[in-house]
């Protein structure tokens, strides 16, 4: 019904336009309805309109209400079903199988959370919407007793599956320690009457299967308790008699087991003492091993140090391990036996202790050589990039090619990276003294070979010593040079001071005789010595330059020497001489430009 009543509710819109229809017209398909009849139905229906609302949100609270309570319903019968005592193993799968297939598979416990927000909200606003207190409590009072009883519900269901599965595995740990042990318990009581070492070899398994006999009693147990009655009283059948055959067996048979332990008590005692032996062999060889002095292989001895730093308490435990097996095991055997293993527990003792103090000293040591031997890498490092900026100055093959400006601050640059170079060398020089006696002063580095150290050392002071040599050479030739480019320039701008003059007297107009009168003059009382002396500088300059420029300038002297020979006879020598050396400057001005 509550589904058709909530259609009608949520449809009453449409029953509102045909109910005014009605009131309208005062009929009924043509019937006439009568007015007190029609009034009385007027306010019923308004009634019903005007509580409409909370009606229908009452009835989403009840039928999520219903809903939830039909999940709880549902999850109490199948937990009831689930917790019982149980039957053989094949039932008890069966029952996993269902638990998996209602809870798990449907997704139970989802749907009951969907279920439960939902109804969470109609509820609120069922609450919201109802004016009586007592509703609204009664409201509240069903949500929170729902609340807890699905909290103590949903622990239980979650809780059966491990229960079947712990049931199942008992069921299979019974039924394989219940086979294996009355297979053995056969070929045990046979062996009684067997010569003693044939028994001493057979039962010295014993103590497995003294855990089997355990493992079996207590999965029995545990299906005693939680099995149905007849499956319990079988159960406790077979227990009293195959505990009953063990117990005859074993009072018989027990001294063997003891036999069994000293074997397991020897065997630990061995791997136990050649485990300590590796490790103190192998540390006293790492000790010795051959060390550079270098930044590098001392970082990875000192890795090799703490390696087994850290490996020395487990070391220290194995050892108190070992100790108590000797003590066990000499209450066994004879004295001789028992004082060869004392005497190797005292011998491994006194090498542990040498090991962790010769360690400490050792590392402490080299750790004080890290920063040092790092910072000098360092140094040599920023000595070899100095070093390469200063050849790369010095390798220019044509430096008088270069511009002043930046010849200048080449020079400049070198005399820094020099500079660089000089407090580098002096630094490793005083460090890499610093390092070798701080090796030289402690016996516990005696195994730290200098000679790759010192060479390195040895290498940088020479690619100093010739970088320096080098550079010297470099400056020379530059300074020597420079001095050669000063006196061409001096001497060029002497003589172009005089060709200035000259040009303006061969540039005069006047009367002829004047004029030569005059020109004469001039030229006859040239100083030779200006011209002497830009020609000697000219000769100089042909050295420095590059074998390319040589060649034009020497072809231009040679052409000189020919003008010189046909210049017009009427000019004196110092004349024709003047004329030849405009030519030259000219071609001069043109070669340096190249």
């Amino acid at each position: 019904k509550t589904p058709h009543h909530s259609d009608l509710l949520k449809n009453i819109d449409g029953h509102k336009k045909a109910f005014h229809e009605i009131h309208r017209t005062r009929s009924v398909n043509g019937v006439p309805v009568p007015h007190d009849q029609l009034e009385d139905m007027a306010d019923r229906f308004n009634f019903v309109v005007s509580s409409s609302e909370l009606h229908l949100l009452k009835m989403e609270f009840l039928e999520l209400k219903y809903r939830l309570l039909s999940l709880l319903v549902f999850a109490e019968s199948k937990l009831k079903s689930w917790i019982i005592k149980y039957g053989r193993r094949e039932s008890v799968e069966l029952l996993l199988q269902n638990y998996i297939s209602v809870i798990e598979n449907s997704k139970f416990f989802e749907q009951y959370e969907v279920t439960y927000q939902i109804l969470k909200r109609a509820a609120e606003m069922y609450a919201k919407a109802n004016g009586s207190v007592e509703e609204v409590e009664n409201v509240m009072k069903f949500m929170s007793d729902t609340t807890a009883q699905w909290r103590n519900l949903s622990v239980e269901v979650r809780s059966v599956r491990s229960m079947l599965e712990e049931v199942i595995a008992n069921w299979d740990r019974y039924s394989s320690t219940v086979a294996g042990l009355q297979a053995w318990l056969e070929d045990a009581e046979k062996m009684l009457n067997q010569p003693e070492h044939s028994k001493k070899d057979f039962f010295r398994h014993l103590p497995h299967w003294i855990q089997q006999h355990t493992a079996m009693n207590d999965a029995g147990n545990f299906l005693i308790e939680t099995c149905d009655e007849t499956i319990s009283r079988d159960l406790k059948q077979q227990l009293l008699l195959l505990n009953g055959r063990w117990r005859e067996l074993f009072m018989q048979v027990k001294q063997y087991a003891r036999a069994d332990e000293l074997d397991k008590m020897r065997k630990e005692y061995v791997d136990g003492v050649a485990h300590l032996t590796a490790f103190i062999d192998g540390s006293n060889a790492k000790f010795s091993v051959p060390v550079e002095v270098s930044f590098h292989d001392v970082k990875m001895f000192v890795q090799d140090l703490e390696n087994i730093k850290q490996k020395l308490p487990a070391m220290e435990a194995q050892y108190k391990a070992v100790s108590r097996t000797v003590q066990l095991i000499t209450k066994e055997v004879s004295q001789e036996e028992a004082n060869e293993m004392l005497a190797t527990l005292t011998r491994l003792k006194e090498q542990l202790g040498k090991v962790k103090e010769y360690s400490s000293a050792l590392l402490y040591e080299c750790q004080r050589l890290l920063s040092p031997l790092e910072e000098l890498e360092k140094q040599i490092t920023h000595f070899y990039e100095s070093l390469e900026k200063v050849n790369e100055i010095i390798s220019i093959l044509d430096p008088e090619a270069q511009p002043t400006t930046v010849l200048k601050q080449k020079a400049q640059d070198l005399v820094a990276y020099q500079e660089n170079c000089k407090k580098d060398v002096s630094l490793i020089e005083r460090n890499s003294q610093s390092i070798l006696q701080c090796v030289a002063s402690t016996e516990v580095l005696k195994h730290f070979h200098q000679s790759t150290f010192q060479k390195k050392v040895t290498q940088v002071q020479i690619a100093f010593q010739n970088m320096v040599r080098k550079a010297g050479e470099w400056r020379k030739n530059i300074e020597a040079n420079s001095r050669l480019m000063k006196k061409f320039e001096e001497s060029r701008a002497e003589l172009e001071k005089v060709i200035q003059i000259a040009n303006c007297c061969l540039k005069e107009k006047g009367n002829p005789e004047e004029l030569l009168r005059k020109h004469s003059e001039f030229f006859n009382q040239l100083d030779q010595r200006v011209l002497n002396a830009f020609l000697k500088a000219c000769d100089e300059l042909t050295d420095i330059l590059p074998e390319q420029e040589q060649h034009s300038l020497q072809e231009a002297v040679r052409k000189l020497h020919r003008q010189w020979k046909v210049s017009p006879p009427f000019l004196p020598g110092s004349g024709r001489a003047l004329c030849m050396v405009t030519s030259l400057c000219v071609i001069i001005d043109q070669s340096w430009e190249k």
